[in-house]
């Protein structure tokens, strides 16, 4: 018996000598491909960082924010080089990338829907939800009113509308002054009681005071559900101007909006991660059913997207159909408006709503079901 555990020992004392060459094989042949391809190397290196950041969110600063957003970019720059180090017989770092692309396919899933999988139908009742930045509902606001008919329906950059309001019995406002006497806020509008609520909207030096958040906690049925509206740090960027610059070779002018663009964006990830945490206070540990929905004013790369992603689950992931673009104006491929949930619910359906043109954004409209509701077994029903 002694014999057969020093035989053992020794095989296992083998292994991890066998082990540790191979790690640092496997290190020395790493150092010599970046000597080798430094270009290629440092693109891999790049595109691991920003997949562990969208992973795992760290703690909240801007060049976190930078690094995050540029995730799009860093996977097709990482393609290309582990392409180019598998062209050039550097298998071991070429491999390594291919597997970090394989390894980024999950936070892909923020970018493109695949639509919701049901293997029945689900008889229960749903509630509709619509989030939608209105840009003060302008004067062509009326073509669109007709499909802004939802349970509860959270609208930021609010001016008070009342063919809008008729329709909702119960309603939670925060609105502040905007361009002479015209108000501006956030809106929370519910076909069903609100019992409890709390809003506040965030001090801003200099600028227009229409970012904060609305908590309602609502009747819904026998049940109460907790649905938040939030708006987080606008930041005015002016891709237009840019745009329009880079169009009529105005350099000067291009590279000065560049620079203000970047200015604006560091400020806002600051700002977003500070109000993001007072979010979070709201909903983390809630013995309610939590929907959060509303303009994030970040890409679905995001730290805002990041940390709630961590605890909640995204409708569009779930439940959406392409691309999704929230953004009618430049750039135009992009997704700041979210709604995002907790496990208490499963989405069927989370539709941009495209044919409403009369603001900067697209209305988000989902639907939800309570899983405790349901007359099937949850086991029956199939979700991604």
């Amino acid at each position: 018996m002694k014999r057969q555990i020093q035989t053992a020992l020794f095989e296992l004392l083998g292994i991890g000598l066998l082990a540790m060459q191979t790690a640092l094989d496997w290190v020395q042949e790493a150092g010599l491909c970046w000597r080798r391809h430094p270009r290629a190397c440092s693109v891999l290196g790049y595109l691991f960082l920003t997949m562990a950041f969208c992973y795992h969110p760290p703690v909240g600063h801007w060049v976190g924010g930078f690094v995050m957003m540029s995730l799009p970019i860093a996977i097709l720059a990482g393609l290309v080089a582990s392409l180019y180090l598998l062209r050039q017989r550097e298998l071991l770092a070429g491999t390594v990338g291919l597997v970090w692309l394989a390894l980024t396919l999950p936070i892909g899933k923020r970018l493109f829907g695949y639509g919701n999988e049901l293997t029945t139908n689900v008889s229960a009742p749903a509630l509709s939800v619509l989030s939608f930045n209105g840009e003060c509902f302008g004067p062509t606001a009326a073509a669109g009113m007709g499909d802004l008919r939802a349970d509860i329906a959270c609208f930021q950059e609010y001016s008070p509308n009342a063919q809008l309001e008729h329709q909702y019995p119960d309603r939670l406002t925060r609105l502040t002054r905007f361009a002479g006497n015209r108000e501006v806020g956030l809106a929370l509008f519910s076909r069903c009681p609100i019992v409890r609520q709390y809003g506040r909207i965030w001090k801003r030096a200099n600028a227009p005071e229409i970012n904060g958040f609305l908590c309602a906690d609502i009747a819904y049925g026998r049940d109460t559900v907790r649905v938040v509206n939030v708006h987080l740090w606008s930041m005015g960027v002016r891709v237009e101007q840019a745009y329009r610059a880079g169009q009529t070779g105005r350099l000067s002018t291009f590279f000065s909006e560049l620079g203000d663009t970047f200015h604006r964006l560091k400020e806002g990830f600051d700002r977003r991660d500070e109000q993001i945490r007072e979010v979070e206070q709201y909903v983390s540990g809630s013995r309610y059913p939590v929907i959060i929905c509303g303009d994030f004013n970040e890409t679905p790369f995001g730290y805002a997207y990041g940390k709630l992603r961590m605890r909640f689950r995204n409708a569009f992931e779930e439940a959406g159909e392409g691309f999704g673009f929230t953004l009618n104006r430049h750039p135009y491929c992009v997704r700041i408006d979210q709604q995002f949930f907790s496990a208490d619910w499963y989405v069927t359906s989370c539709r941009t709503l495209s044919g409403v043109t009369f603001s900067d954004h697209f209305p988000v409209m989902a639907r939800y079901v309570l899983k405790k509701s349901l007359a099937q077994s949850p086991g029956m029903l199939a979700q991604r």
